[in-house]
């Protein structure tokens, strides 16, 4: 057999074994990064509205309703498409107690936001996310 010129035949190499491992190992976990990314900041903006939202109602109603709120933030979280047991509501006002005029209402939630998370397969690990929000109580508002 004759060499190459240049090339020497104890420098041989597999290409296609190479180019397997470098996809599996720089390419693949690049990709889960990118896929997954949206998941985290649309989690965070849901968590966001979600607050935003039952911190608006509760202080409307001018009465610490958690039952209302925690309604109405599953509702919401749903119909983002976001998995009710995944989400946690709470309020920083004791229930069933008349909200003061000129206060305010804090609304607190609390989402589950995956590690990797492979659309139509799933996802692997997660963390909580919290996001607060904190609705002026109308000092004009009449309670009836």
């Amino acid at each position: 057999m004759r060499a190459l010129r240049g090339h020497r035949p104890d420098e041989r190499g597999y290409v296609a074994g190479e180019l397997a491992i470098g996809i599996g190992l720089l390419v693949f976990p690049v990709a889960l990064l990118v896929l997954t990314l949206p998941t985290w900041s649309e989690r965070q903006t849901t968590a966001r509205s979600v607050a935003r939202e039952v911190a608006r109602v509760v202080a409307v109603a001018g009465v610490c309703d958690r039952g209302r709120a925690i309604e109405t933030g599953h509702d919401m979280a749903r119909n983002l498409g976001l998995p009710s047991g995944e989400v946690d509501i709470q309020l920083d006002c004791v229930p069933g107690t008349r909200l003061d005029r000129g206060g305010s209402v804090r609304a607190s939630v609390t989402v589950v936001v995956p590690a990797v998370d492979l659309p139509g397969i799933g996802g692997v690990g997660a963390w909580s996310w919290t996001a607060h929000h904190s609705e002026p109580i109308d000092q004009y508002r009449s309670f009836e």
